[in-house]
């Protein structure tokens, strides 16, 4: 019993990095198990860890981990996984092939989310919390996060904030909650309180690149009047693969802060032939519905 103290112990802080979100203090730990643990590392503990660590760094080879794995939790992280890069096809096929629950509703939320369909979204994921108490709280968590950016894209600012006070009573420390409050803060053109949650989230520097927070702070620096900071995240975004539609959309909403609407108009239909997807291609049409209300109001308009 001695001799199994320290094991103990590590496995313990495991769970508690884990549950803090506290990346690196995880990847310490799995280290130190992998080095020391021994049939530790056969645990499902271990083994999810990994997974979940994967997937919040963007690693590409989780991938090939989550397709060893047939049970329903495992499928739905997969799905996800192929949601949040885009391959809805793949996330579609894995949950339609999957038997109905609460948790393949919220995968199959997330992959509307993660499509721009908002009121979809809403519809997957509505319900009592009786509902939905057989998820973990993580997972219900996320749920109530999912449904604060629908809310966000349908503009229902008291739904947003219902939704984020229960996220973070779930689950306080789940970065993701940042991530919905600096949405909402552009969504708002509270510019300042933008920033301020751009710094928190820059902070933490695990975060894999991520296109749709790179074009919300280009499209922040735009209205900042931050040449450089625009000029810093469209130069992140190219290094991204398949990103010229998300570089034509912010060059466009420049043009449109700029008075060019012509300029913009032309740049956003560019960016929506390039393939834009999810609420950038919501916004890019919007932006176009806008342009085409003014220069039908002003043809003059349709030469700058």
């Amino acid at each position: 019993m001695f001799a199994a103290g320290p094991f103990v112990v590590r496995m313990e802080l495991l769970r508690e990095a884990k549950r803090d979100y506290d990346i690196r203090k995880v990847q310490e730990e799995l280290g130190w198990l992998e080095t020391y643990g021994g049939p530790l590392n056969a645990l499902e503990l271990t083994n999810d860890t990994k997974l979940w660590l994967g997937l919040n760094l963007g690693s590409k080879e989780v991938e090939s981990a989550l397709t060893a794995y047939q049970d329903e939790k495992h499928l739905v992280w997969l799905a996800n996984f192929y949601s949040q890069a885009g391959d809805f096809a793949k996330a579609q096929s894995i949950l339609e092939a999957m038997n109905p629950s609460p948790r393949t509703r919220l995968g199959k939320g997330l992959l509307s989310l993660a499509k721009g369909e908002a009121k979809e979204t809403q519809a997957l994921l509505a319900g009592t919390e009786s509902d939905w108490k057989s998820l973990t709280p993580q997972e219900q968590c996320l749920r109530h996060l999912s449904l604060a950016q629908a809310a966000i894209s349908l503009e229902d600012s008291l739904s947003v904030n219902a939704e984020l006070d229960s996220a973070q009573k779930l689950d306080p420390k789940n970065p993701a909650y940042l991530s919905v409050g600096f949405n909402l803060a552009i969504a708002q053109g509270e510019w300042a309180k933008a920033i301020q949650l751009s710094h928190l989230i820059d902070d933490q520097t695990w975060r894999p690149p991520n296109s749709l927070y790179l074009i919300k702070r280009a499209v922040l620096a735009i209205h900042e009047n931050d040449p450089q900071g625009l000029s810093d995240r469209l130069t992140l975004l190219e290094k991204l693969p398949l990103e010229e539609g998300s570089i034509q959309y912010v060059k466009g909403i420049n043009a449109l802060k700029k008075g060019q609407l012509q300029e913009g108009k032309t740049l956003l239909e560019l960016a929506l032939k390039d393939g834009l997807e999810g609420e950038v291609k919501a916004d890019a049409q919007k932006a176009l519905e806008q342009v085409s209300d003014r220069q039908k109001v002003d043809p003059a308009l349709q030469t700058f």
